[in-house]
């Protein structure tokens, strides 16, 4: 798609991409406008009446006056006073099909927004933060259906001074000399404004998505920086942007209100040249006095036009089209990708295969060759210091994340020829701090899956979530929003939400830290009973827990140091310190227990 060269704001804000052009953002709406054009049509044809209407009145006014000098009541009286009606109409009826046409295309644009940016997969393979995520989908894609409507405006705006330029030659070439001079001067400096006003917007964008990304980012660790103690400086961090925001802001208010004055200026001296023009025409005898009252009201008519496609026109676009940028780069990311091959059937048990992969990080690699076999119906602990890459393995499995090299298979069969619905089906996930989502404590275990009411409950006493979640005041049907839990009480219940699903393969991404050993070790268990033929994948921090596993994958520096029972790897004080954090001639106290 074709861009402009994008400017820099005067806040000094390094910006991204480049603007796009006209042709850009229709590739942009063209897709999502579908059951809207309707709506745009009978949209432009109001438009096209009311520019017929528009230029009709001068002329019948001035009709008016001219027999009315003549001392009689004619058509144009009749005239008039119908234009008048159909204006009024017009006027009525535009805003309703405007705001239809708006809320249908911006609805479709943000729910393909919505699915293409929970196609890109969660972060660590997308570039964007979840906050300016947010703010990119939620907040900028809805306004990109305003693009139409404005074009839209400008082109009867343009209309409207082509015909009123017409009008007033018709009447005296001495007319258009002084409007456009008048309005030349108002072009010109009206670019300037323009271009500024588009720098300035990006600057804001991207200063906005920066503070809205580290609010999110402090609501989402509230209590861990609560315990810290370090409210103050998390404050100071997500208000960081916020001196130059609003100086951009006054930056954005300064030239908008340069650009009113300057109108408003041109505005009085295209009048009053018009009028002077007028005055001295009709002295001379060439021109009438409804004539004269038609080419002041002509003047004006051209004038607010022209300030309008500026105002409410261009500059709008120009607001439009740093914000379009920002969509793009989401829409311009692509999705994961996936092959046209059928997948195995569902509950397939398959061996599991991690195949030269590597998985970049900012600044050095997080997996760097990793190959790994996990056979169907196998517990495997992956242990290691803090930042090895033991969560990043854990999400291939299920394409929380795609590898940057290297293949992932289960029974031979790539990730990649997998639908999302079909692989969700086969792995299923119990994280450390799990989304409660839904409105109650049953649909946070079910999360859109179908089940019974003692499917919940036999999948909540599997994990020992069922005791509590009967103190409740409604049980199953309390609501989340009045649900104080601990964080042994949340992951019990992401866990009963894994058990529900009974997947061929289960990941447990340190989802049971939170519980005592001896409760772990009982949940970790009754997973275990559930399908003879489960495959479990543990992101393992506790010796106990590696323990209980078939087989453990050592982790160091992003690969696979060593694969054996954990009672064999135990006697390496180097294995030892991966569950203390540090290394083995620290003196830290270990998270391990005896092994």
């Amino acid at each position: 798609m074709a861009r402009e060269k994008k400017r820099v704001s005067s806040t000094g804000v390094s910006l991204t991409g480049d603007l796009p052009d006209t042709r850009a953002m229709v590739g942009l709406l063209a897709p999502y406008a579908r059951g809207a054009w309707r709506w745009f049509s009978l949209q432009t044809t109001l438009a096209l009446l009311s520019i017929f209407v528009g230029l009709a009145t001068p002329a019948l006014a001035a009709v008016a006056i001219d027999q009315a000098v003549a001392g009689r009541i004619g058509w144009g009286f009749l005239g008039l006073a119908g234009a008048m009606a159909a204006s009024a109409l017009l006027g009525t009826a535009s805003g309703p099909v405007a705001s239809r046409f708006g809320i249908t295309l911006g609805g479709r644009l943000t729910r393909r927004m919505v699915a293409h940016a929970l196609d890109m997969g969660l972060p660590g393979r997308r570039p964007f933060d979840d906050g300016d995520l947010l703010n990119r989908v939620g907040s900028l894609a809805p306004g990109m259906s305003r693009y139409a409507s404005t074009m839209l405006r400008v082109g009867t705006g343009l209309a409207m001074v082509v015909g009123s330029l017409a009008a007033l030659l018709f009447l005296h070439w001495l007319f258009v000399v002084v409007w456009v001079v008048g309005v030349g001067l108002l072009a010109v400096l009206a670019r300037r404004f323009m271009a500024v006003l588009s720098a300035e917007q990006s600057g804001y964008e991207e200063l906005m998505g920066r503070m809205v990304n580290a609010y999110t980012d402090a609501l989402a660790g509230r209590r861990t920086i609560r315990a810290a103690g370090t409210v103050d400086r998390e404050i100071d961090r997500v208000t960081q942007p916020l001196p130059a925001l609003a100086a951009t802001t006054r930056n954005i208010l300064r030239v908008m209100g340069r650009g009113a004055v300057v109108m408003a200026s041109a505005d009085t001296g295209v009048l009053v040249a018009t009028a002077g023009a007028g005055i001295w025409l009709l002295a001379g005898g060439d021109l009438t006095p409804g004539a004269l009252l038609a080419a002041v009201r002509y003047a004006q008519m051209a004038y607010n036009n022209v300030a309008g496609v500026f105002d409410n026109g261009w500059f709008h676009i120009a607001l439009l089209r740093s914000q379009a940028a920002r969509v793009m780069e989401v829409v311009d990311t692509p999705a994961m990708k996936q092959e046209s091959r059928e997948p195995p059937p569902e509950g397939a048990p398959g061996d599991i295969e991690l195949d030269d992969v590597t998985v970049h990080g900012e600044v050095s690699d997080i997996l760097r060759g990793v190959n790994l076999r996990i056979p169907t119906g196998t517990t495997i602990a992956l242990v290691g210091e803090s930042g090895v890459g033991k969560t990043t393995l854990a999400t291939l499995v299920g394409r929380l994340h795609d590898p940057d090299g290297g293949t992932v298979r289960i029974d031979g069969e790539r990730l990649v020829a997998w639908p999302s619905e079909a692989l969700a089906k086969r792995v299923a996930y119990a994280f450390e701090s799990p989304a409660l989502l839904g409105d109650t404590v049953r649909d946070a275990i079910t999360l859109g899956y179908d089940a019974s009411d003692a499917e919940v409950k036999a999948a909540a006493r599997s994990v020992e979530a069922d005791a509590f979640v009967q103190r409740l005041p409604h049980g199953y049907e309390t609501l989340l929003d009045e649900t104080p839990m601990s964080g042994g009480e949340r992951q019990r219940l992401g866990l009963a939400r894994a058990a529900l699903r009974d997947s061929p393969t289960l990941v447990l991404d340190d989802a049971l830290s939170s519980l005592d050993v001896a409760t772990a070790a009982r949940v970790f268990a009754a997973l275990g009973s559930l399908s003879k033929d489960r495959t479990a994948i543990i992101v393992a921090h506790r010796a106990s827990t590696a323990a209980s596993a078939d087989v453990v994958a050592w982790l160091v520096d992003g690969r696979i140091h060593r694969v054996a029972p954990h009672g064999e790897l135990w006697g390496d004080p180097a294995y030892r310190a991966a569950f203390m954090g540090r290394s083995p001639q620290g003196t830290a106290t270990a998270r391990a227990e005896d092994g």
